[in-house]
């Protein structure tokens, strides 16, 4: 046995895909396994030891026994560690001994897996190993999860609040006041559905791309599966969230859009598909690989196929659309251009002759028609809007008035002259909050938003972002006179999204702000999921030392919600000491009973959780119950 974990253990050290930070990644082996890759197959057939355990000639070729292999793999003994073994001393396993993560009697679900991400905002957090690692919960603990949460530490800042830096109490929510939420983003939309479902008109979300060195500052090393799972939990309750011709924009690089719309098709359905949009993202070229990353993918969809159609604006002509327009026989009525009269297509209808003011006689090309009917053609002859050139006798155009223009259908390609690109998105943070934000962000650009916001909605729509960042599409729907909710659920959320909305309210011109004249105003109200277990959870993860780890897992043992399959009666505290610190935190992460990471709102009377007044009725209001 143990020559055999040592080959396997060498084996897979050669390939980092099944490596992290000098560990073997046991969930990502299985799942290679299970999925019987290539690359996986290929290293444990260099091993004849491997091979001959392994695998079974049959009828001349080997066939993997990936069940066995599983098995083999899931076993304790294998890759031994601190952390396992003291995990499954204290009774993380079904009823039958077997392992949670391979069970199958409950689902696996990551429907809160970011929500414990809450870290610092250095480069050097960005890139740790997650504390909360996959987490098995059976579907009534998913519902329970999923019940709306009390908020809490609710204000209100207005013009006046935010010029005496105090913010308002919060007394009645209606449904026009912008919210800004903090809290797990899949949570705070469960939360958001009992009010706001089928109310939503975009909703635009910007979030982690699944680099491995993605500029949000959540950790987003996730593997494939799981980001398509973490994934698909919100875009599901994306599409409760929307409006009938409402409109979903989701913001990715080449790394997982191709997958991602896949996935949107299987949620939304493939014919709610509308466009992949192709934003330039630099203009600069990058030298340092070997072929520069230039643009990001906008994936659209509708919640209904076609519903959106009649709600989408044109948008306003350039100046390059503009340059096209001239006006060279001085017409009155302003500037124009030639549009042509054929088309492809015969209709019989239409294959009259034209004869120019200087008798030149002018039939469709071969093949083609005129686009308009006689009597049509004859209206506009009188009304001087069909041309014939210079000299009478060119082929007839008809003339379109640039006056007479509503704006341009967009297309699938946004060039960075016109929706803005990263450089000039960093300068808009740094303007406001100075180099040190500036260089920990990927911010998407004002103009960006502008257009997104532009096309989608009109003045008093309401908009979601619930990968809020520093808050670029709050601040735009702010300028443009959209309502809006976005949800942040890392801590600065006050010092860069919130922050940055109250230089809105006093009139910041960054931005957009010059273009669309913003002279300030507007108000928001910030209020936060209450916490319960995520309290905890925020204080394992700051723990520097085993001492505070102690303290904390006492008041877990007094206070804290923790999971019905933890036998504490096996904890022992010697061994824990002895762990390493995070070997040690993710046993405490793993006793804590996700149901229980946020107040539920059948809790809002609870003594044990000690809601004000204030914010109980703020909260009460929010869901439209009686005072």
């Amino acid at each position: 046995m143990q020559n055999l974990l040592d080959d396997l253990t060498e084996l897979l050290q050669a390939d980092q895909a099944f490596i992290s930070d000098g560990a073997i990644l046991k969930n990502a082996v299985i799942e290679a396994a299970l999925n019987m890759e290539p690359r996986l197959l290929e290293l444990l057939m260099q091993s004849d030891t491997i091979k001959a355990h392994f695998f079974t000639e049959v009828a001349g070729a080997l066939v993997f026994d990936k069940v066995k292999f599983q098995d083999f793999v899931s076993n304790k003994a294998f890759l031994p560690d601190s952390y396992t073994a003291f995990k499954n001393r204290i009774g993380l396993t079904d009823v039958r001994g077997d392992y949670l993560s391979q069970s199958r009697d409950v689902v696996l679900a990551w429907p809160y897996k970011d929500c414990v991400l809450e870290g610092g905002m250095t480069k050097e957090d960005r890139g740790r190993n997650e504390v909360f690692w996959n987490t098995t919960l059976a579907p009534d603990d998913i519902t329970r999860l999923f019940e709306p949460k009390v908020l809490t530490g609710w204000e209100r800042w207005d013009a006046e609040a935010v010029a005496e830096g105090k913010a308002k109490p919060v007394g009645e929510v209606s449904e026009d006041d912008n919210l800004l939420i903090k809290g797990n983003n899949l949570l705070a939309l469960h939360s958001l559905k009992a009010r706001y479902a089928g109310k939503v008109k975009l909703i635009y979300i910007d979030p982690p791309y699944n680099t491995g060195s993605d500029g949000f500052k959540y950790n987003d090393r996730f593997n494939h599966s799981a980001w398509l799972t973490f994934m698909r939990s919100r875009l599901e309750i994306s599409k409760e969230l929307l409006s009938r011709d409402g409109t979903i924009f989701v913001n990715m690089d080449d790394n997982e859009a191709h997958y991602c719309k896949v996935l949107m098709d299987e949620v939304f359905g493939r014919d709610c598909f509308i466009a992949n949009i192709v934003w330039q993202k630099r203009y600069s070229r990058e030298n340092r690989t070997a072929i520069g990353a230039a643009h990001d993918h906008i994936l659209l969809f509708s919640k209904i196929p076609d519903a959106y159609k009649d709600s989408f604006n044109k948008l306003p002509l350039g100046e390059k659309q503009k340059s096209v327009y001239s006006n060279p026989n001085d017409d009155p009525r302003g500037l124009w251009r030639g549009v042509s009269l054929s088309a492809q297509g015969y209709r019989p209808n239409q294959m009259y002759e034209i004869v120019a003011p200087s008798g030149k006689v002018h039939k469709p090309p071969a093949g083609s028609c005129w686009k308009v009917v006689r009597a049509e053609y004859d209206r506009l002859l009188a009304d001087d809007r069909i041309y014939f050139g210079k000299n009478g006798d060119a082929v007839p155009s008809r003339k379109q008035f640039l006056k007479d223009i509503e704006g341009i259908a967009p297309w699938t390609w946004w060039p960075h002259d016109e929706a803005g690109h990263t450089d000039e998105a960093k300068r808009e943070v740094y303007e406001l909050f100075g180099a040190e934000e500036a260089n920990k962000l990927t911010p998407k650009p004002e103009r960006l938003l502008e257009r997104i916001l532009h096309v989608a909605t009109k003045p008093g729509d309401l908009v979601l972002d619930f990968f809020a960042g520093s808050g670029t599409t709050a601040s735009v729907a702010f300028k443009l006179g959209r309502k809006w909710i976005a949800v942040e659920q890392l801590d600065y959320i006050r010092d860069l999204p919130a922050s940055r909305l109250k230089k809105v309210i006093e009139g910041e011109q960054g931005g957009i702000s010059k273009a669309v004249e913003w002279q300030g105003g507007g108000s928001f109200v910030y209020a936060e999921l209450a916490a319960s277990n995520s309290a905890f959870a925020d204080q394992i993860e700051a723990a520097q030392d085993m001492a505070a780890l102690q303290t904390i897992h006492a008041d877990m043992e007094a206070t804290g919600y923790l999971r019905y399959d933890v036998d504490l009666s096996t904890f022992d505290t010697d061994d824990f000491v002895a762990l390493p610190i995070d070997d040690a935190k993710r046993v405490l992460m793993d006793c804590l009973d996700a149901n229980h990471l946020y107040v539920n709102l059948g809790s809002l009377d609870d003594a044990d959780f000690d809601i004000s007044h204030e914010d109980a009725r703020a909260t009460r209001s929010f869901y439209g119950l009686d005072q």
